[in-house]
């Protein structure tokens, strides 16, 4: 999979987010990104990336779910016991609806985006060593700053910040 080099929320995306995935708090929210690669439509032949639709996805995360590491359930972060607050999963039957809806609308999951609504916008060392594959990692703030990140999980794992750009 390419690296996007923007990601641009078209028509308002960018609002639905923040109000979706911030909805929840203090809990983490949660939303698939869905549009289009749209390869190349830059004088500089940029890979732009436009989110169209946010799919809002309820978190699930439950310290017993899947068989999730018994270590990060007991584990604190700072003061603050393993819980929704801090850890986020999206419901795997949302992940194939919004998958399904997607190709007949002939868009494409683009990523994922949830909040960190006491913290940066930054990944945590969790958010990383929980996501598997690479691509398109989104987060949001408390304040509402969106910034979007590509994880690559090859040999390395490595975290690229990407550019995002807001069009209505």
């Amino acid at each position: 999979m390419n690296q996007p080099t923007i990601i641009r929320f078209k028509s308002k995306c960018d609002e639905a987010l923040r109000k979706n995935i911030l909805a929840p708090a203090p809990e983490e929210g949660c939303a698939l990104l869905i549009g289009t690669k749209a390869n190349g439509k830059t004088l500089t032949n940029e890979l732009i990336w436009e989110v169209s639709v946010i799919w809002p996805c309820c978190n699930v995360w439950e310290c017993n779910m899947q068989n999730f590491h018994k270590n990060q359930c007991q584990k604190n972060i700072g003061q603050e016991k393993a819980s929704r607050i801090n850890r986020f999963a999206i419901d795997p039957r949302e992940q194939l609806r919004a998958q399904k809806w997607a190709r007949n609308e002939k868009l494409s999951i683009l990523g994922s985006a949830h909040s960190h609504p006491s913290s940066s916008a930054i990944p945590s060392k969790l958010d990383l060593s929980m996501n598997y594959s690479t691509g398109l990692m989104t987060i949001i703030n408390g304040l509402g700053e969106i910034r979007a990140w590509w994880v690559n999980n090859q040999t390395k794992k490595t975290l690229t910040e990407i550019k995002i750009q807001f069009h209505s």
